[in-house]
């Protein structure tokens, strides 16, 4: 029987693939370590390293991977990539933004609560950015997962301190921050895995 390929939605750039199969498969409880002071909890092969422990990017189901619509991707599944590792075929993640400076917006933070971590539960935010720059018809959406964390050097409050000018001598909570619009520069990373990952640096926040 032929499957029938249902092309996903667009609303405001692009919709977030996470968004649309649930939190749940955006983390592997197994693999989590609170202990690398790391933004992300990754999913781990049985034959992949250690990421860096400063790492900071957004991370999906593998299959996601392979049934993502081209136009998605900017290019071709004919020059799409395939790996052969051990006893695994995968289709490496590719970034879904360029390298380079940004504006963006925060469009939503969703959590992930009581993680079961090899040091125990830990919570885990999801930030959804909309960045674009000159030349982009549209904004382009990336999650990038944080640990929260209270060391001043995690990923986390490093990017918390993005704000400090604008809440300054003020309480307030995750959600206030969705809305607020700046500049930042956004790097890759690439695991042996072989996937490309966004990190998002904030270098201005608009008052």
């Amino acid at each position: 029987m032929a499957l029938k390929k249902v092309r996903r939605p667009v609303l405001y750039g692009e919709k977030e693939v996470s968004e649309e199969k649930g939190w749940n498969n955006v983390l592997d409880k197994n693999n989590a370590e609170e202990g690398w002071n790391s933004p992300i909890a990754p999913r781990q092969s049985a034959n992949s390293d250690l990421i860096d422990p400063d790492m900071q990017h957004d991370f999906f189901n593998e299959d996601n991977n392979v049934y993502e619509p081209n136009k998605q991707r900017n290019d071709s599944v004919l020059n799409r990539t395939i790996s052969f590792f051990g006893d695994n075929v995968k289709l490496p993640r590719k970034a879904k933004v360029e390298q380079g400076n940004y504006d963006f917006r925060i469009d939503n933070i969703a959590s992930k609560e009581n993680v079961a971590g090899k040091f125990g539960p830990y919570d885990q935010l999801f930030i959804t950015f909309s960045v674009q720059k000159m030349g982009m018809e549209v904004p382009q959406q990336i999650t990038i997962p944080y640990i929260v964390s209270t060391k001043a050097e995690s990923p986390f409050m490093v990017f918390l301190s993005s704000f400090k000018s604008l809440f300054q001598g003020q309480n307030i909570t995750i959600n206030q921050l969705v809305g607020l619009v700046g500049t930042c520069e956004i790097s890759h990373f690439q695991p042996a895995s072989g996937d490309v990952y966004e990190r998002l640096l904030v270098k201005s926040v608009n008052s």
